[in-house]
């Protein structure tokens, strides 16, 4: 989209994001028209080609902006704290529209896990404490928190987003720093 961000312009990304997600519930990405979207969307085309080439740019916009905010609060919170996870749980809350076309079974499949693999990447900070994981032992555990971390936030966003942002990183949190046998039994003991 244009560099210049008025409010008009994020009325117009709203309502296509909004349509997108609504077409996308009954159809395949790939069968999704500018027509019908911009129809839908109550948006005239023209408007549509002024920002954009195709839908795919439409959503490599959003990935990037979603990208570049996480990218901004990992780089704010250079400590390893809970309060970088609860701002990119705020950041995944500010677009439900995107994240809800992006995770639907219609959406292409290498788009959502390019999303969810370059997130990975960017939450790795939390899980290695800055440090570059140097064994595999390290690294098996970072892909373990981070798919952890991936699958509670993807179950977040079907779920509607219902929770707050502090609820989930909590969640995540405490699993990834006292293991999930010991939250959810936690009289046991577990060899």
């Amino acid at each position: 989209m244009k560099k210049q961000l008025d409010i008009r312009v994020i009325r117009t990304q709203n309502a296509l994001l909004e349509s997108l997600e609504e077409l996308i519930k009954v159809k395949k990405l790939s069968q999704i028209t500018i027509t019908e979207l911009c129809t839908n969307a109550s948006i005239n085309r023209n408007t549509f080609y002024y920002h954009y080439n195709n839908i795919n740019e439409l959503l490599n916009e959003n990935k990037q902006i979603m990208i570049n905010e996480m990218t901004a609060i990992l780089e704010d919170n250079k400590r390893h704290d809970k309060t970088g996870l609860i701002n990119i749980c705020r950041c995944i809350k500010k677009h439900p529209h995107f994240l809800n076309i992006l995770i639907s079974p219609n959406c292409d499949m290498d788009f959502f896990n390019d999303f969810f693999n370059i997130a990975s990447r960017k939450t790795e900070v939390f899980i290695v404490k800055n440090e570059k994981i140097t064994t595999a032992r390290e690294r098996y555990l970072a892909a373990y928190c981070t798919a952890a971390a991936n699958a509670v936030i993807r179950a977040w966003i079907l779920n509607g987003l219902k929770e707050s942002p502090e609820e989930i990183s909590d969640i995540i949190w405490e699993c990834s720093k006292n293991g999930v046998f010991k939250i959810m039994f936690p009289g046991d003991k577990f060899n």
